[in-house]
């Protein structure tokens, strides 16, 4: 019997045909089909334990990605939230700021045009003239 060389697996691949061989033709050839059965069975089971291993290692990855997306998501929403926060304070503060010196203008202008008045009255009328009882210059002829 010749012994056949299998450059892949070396001598057991030999010893096997060898085996395989004295079960005659059919024999061997169901032999040769059981070892290739057994030969596909560990190769897609092997293939598919790969698969399984990098869908896992992938996922882990994509979870991880997802979570960070959601914790980057939330400092950026925290920090625009500040940042809007400040603006509003700040624009709050001028605005108050603005209608404080509004109205001391217009308090003071309005005091400005009451003495201007007085002013002006009591140079028309003159300061001869009596004061009435609610304080007004009776002219004097």
């Amino acid at each position: 019997m010749a012994t056949i060389q299998n450059p892949t697996t070396g001598t057991q691949g030999d010893s096997r045909i060898k085996a395989d061989s004295e079960h005659g033709v059919i024999g061997s050839w169901w032999q040769l089909g059981i070892g290739m059965s057994e030969s596909m069975c560990s190769f897609s089971f092997g293939v598919a334990q790969d698969v399984r291993a990098e869908i896992r290692r992938r996922t882990d990855v994509t979870l991880s990605f997802v979570e960070e997306m959601a914790v980057g998501t939330f400092k950026f929403a925290r920090r625009l939230v500040e940042r809007v926060d400040d603006l509003a304070a700040d624009g709050l503060g001028r605005g108050e700021a603005a209608i404080l010196v509004a109205t001391q203008t217009l308090r003071r202008t309005g005091q400005g045009v009451a003495n201007l008045a007085s002013t002006t009255i009591s140079d028309t009328i003159g300061s001869s003239g009596q004061r009435r009882a609610d304080g007004m210059h009776h002219a004097s002829a």
